[in-house]
């Protein structure tokens, strides 16, 4: 599941347009939903689910065979004063590629606008991935057969929706595109250039904890994730969120990583021995 935040305080995000076509010299097939106004991208969710189901009915969606794929848009209509804001069209497309085979509307109701998506096949769901463009785009990119052009990781920065509300993790992954074959090395490179503007505007922030860089990144062979921090570190008191909150989950989506070992930029951590978490002194509130 891939998902995005609403920025603060928006209107709702009107649907203008729904569109779908190939790319096959970058390996995927793309449906954009655009909206009209260029300050009201919504949140997000897109993941695949057992069926499609209408909102609020609750009814099966009646689809193309495939794959199905979710997109749930919050505060999004394609709907204004009582009339559609889509051409009729748009709301049931049958592009007819290679993986994208239908594009429907399953709901607009109390300000949840949601699509199925049909990829073929059905029995293995292609590699996905989502993402809002500055301004008014979504997009979702699905892989074509035998492609993966992109490998998708996750990079988790600090959420001050969660923070304020005392949600734990206080924290939020978003997806970037890591550069193979130092997965994990891209990952805390893609972390120390903070959240793009989109997300900045969900509420997402980059907790530094005045770490300036990383280095000495390794994984030993009991899956034991050790990185050396650079720069003065310091919780500066807070036992909410640290850097640390963000690069062990960062870390640990990665299947040869359980444990991350933290270090200060003289490499002192307080538990360097043994199978277990450990972060430096500085970071403790």
């Amino acid at each position: 599941m891939i998902e995005g935040l609403p920025p603060e305080n928006i209107p709702t995000a009107i649907l203008a347009d729904v569109r779908a076509g190939g790319h096959p010299d970058e390996g995927y097939d793309r449906v954009v939903f655009d909206f009209r106004d260029s300050t009201s991208t919504p949140g997000f969710s897109v993941g695949y689910v057992e069926r499609i189901v209408q909102d609020p009915s609750g009814e099966p969606l009646p689809m193309l065979l495939g794959a199905k794929l979710l997109v749930a848009m919050r505060w999004a209509a394609a709907h204004e004063n009582g009339d559609t804001t889509v051409l009729p069209g748009d709301l049931d497309l049958r592009p007819g590629l290679g993986r994208i085979k239908h594009v429907k509307l399953a709901g607009d109701f109390e300000g949840v606008l949601s699509f199925g998506i049909a990829v073929d096949p059905a029995d293995d769901p292609a590699p996905f991935r989502a993402f809002a463009l500055s301004g008014n785009r979504l997009v979702v990119d699905v892989a074509h057969a035998g492609r993966n052009p992109w490998y998708c990781g996750e990079v988790f920065f600090g959420d001050r929706h969660k923070i304020a509300a005392g949600i734990d993790p206080p924290v939020t992954a978003v997806e970037r595109r890591l550069t193979k074959p130092t997965v994990a090395g891209a990952a805390l490179q893609e972390l120390f250039k903070g959240p793009n503007e989109a997300e900045r505007g969900r509420g997402l922030v980059f907790v530094d904890s005045h770490a300036t860089g990383f280095t000495d990144l390794r994984v030993s062979e009991w899956k034991v994730a050790h990185v050396r921090l650079l720069g003065p570190i310091s919780s500066d008191g807070s036992a909410v969120i640290t850097i640390a909150s963000e690069i062990m989950p960062t870390l640990k989506q990665f299947p040869t990583v359980d444990w991350v070992k933290v270090y200060d930029e003289d490499g002192k951590t307080e538990q360097p021995d043994g199978p277990e978490d450990s972060i430096p002194e500085q970071l403790e509130p």
